[in-house]
């Protein structure tokens, strides 16, 4: 593998997360002001972010590897780990429920505030997880250029 010089897991969490967050918050205001089409937008926004979180997930786990499991980062580094993985399974289980239950046109009564509550179960995580990895970049000094 090559070497760009560059943090390559800092350079890609900032967009899916800022996609994730715009996309929870329009989707459950659009579903609440009785505007679809916007709903939908907030939803691509969503799945946008899902899909990019990938990369900043794996590369992530990549760097995870170069932190010795007696360093002072390693109890934050696997807290911050944890908490993105359960948010990428939360978004993804309310990106799949969406899915299903309007297709059954069944989002309605319960099945939404199911939903609104999924999506703000992984905005919290998120935002949890990303006081996380700022610990590890600014506190402990994780994943800075070499």
């Amino acid at each position: 593998m090559f070497n760009l010089n560059i943090p390559v897991h800092p350079s890609l969490v900032h967009f899916p997360i800022a996609l994730l967050v715009a996309g929870a918050f329009a989707a459950i205001l659009f579903r609440l002001i009785h505007k679809p089409q916007a709903e939908l937008w907030g939803v691509a926004s969503l799945l946008a972010g899902w899909v990019l979180t990938l990369p900043a997930l794996i590369t992530g786990l990549i760097d995870k590897n170069a932190i010795s499991p007696d360093s002072p980062a390693d109890p934050v580094v696997n807290l911050h780990t944890t908490l993105m993985i359960a948010m990428w399974i939360i978004f993804g289980l309310a990106l799949y429920l969406y899915y299903v239950w309007r297709k059954k046109d069944q989002l309605t009564g319960g099945k939404v505030w199911i939903w609104f509550g999924l999506l703000l179960l992984a905005v919290i995580l998120i935002t949890l997880a990303g006081h996380q990895g700022a610990r590890l970049v600014y506190e402990l000094g994780v994943g800075g250029p070499s």
